[in-house]
Order: C-alpha cells, then sequence, then structure tokens
C-alpha cells in the first residue's frame, strides 16, 4: 500500500470518528432522525472534531479522487500531487 492510500484511509477514519463523536453526544436516534428542527452546538471533542470534518471537507472530494488515481496511474511519491 502506497503512503497516498494511507493517508487516504487514514482521513476517512477522521471522518467516522467526528461522526461518531456527535452522534455520540446526541444519541443515535438524533442520527437516523429528522433534521427539522435546530440542534445545541456540539461541546468538547465532538465539537472540536466536527469543525474539523467540516473545514476537512472543502478539500477531501479533491483528495478522494487524486490520490486513488495517481496510485493506478503509479504516480506515487512526494509530487504525486
Amino acid at each position: 500500500m502506497t503512503t497516498e492510500l494511507y493517508i487516504l484511509g487514514l482521513a476517512i477514519v477522521h471522518l467516522l470518528l467526528a461522526s461518531h463523536a456527535a452522534s455520540s453526544q446526541r444519541g443515535y436516534r438524533w442520527s437516523t432522525g429528522p433534521r427539522g428542527e435546530p440542534t445545541p452546538a456540539l461541546t468538547g471533542l465532538a465539537g472540536r472534531l466536527e469543525r474539523a470534518a467540516r473545514n476537512f471537507g472543502e478539500t477531501f472530494p479533491l483528495s478522494a479522487a487524486a490520490l486513488p488515481a495517481a496510485h493506478l496511474a503509479g504516480r506515487t511519491g512526494t509530487l504525486a500531487l
């Protein structure tokens, strides 16, 4: 496994941890229910992970597409992207 795919895996783990932390604080019933009414802001680690995941969402789609493409093309390394 190349370093790029390892980093992509860690990015997915980061998003899963943020989702789990939010569900743990708000409850899993909230996670599966409708989002009609406003919810209170997350606090502590869950809040920090949510803010980081929102910021990460700006660049993650491009990376999620480019890293496997670089791996398949055999263009991995320090100047892959």
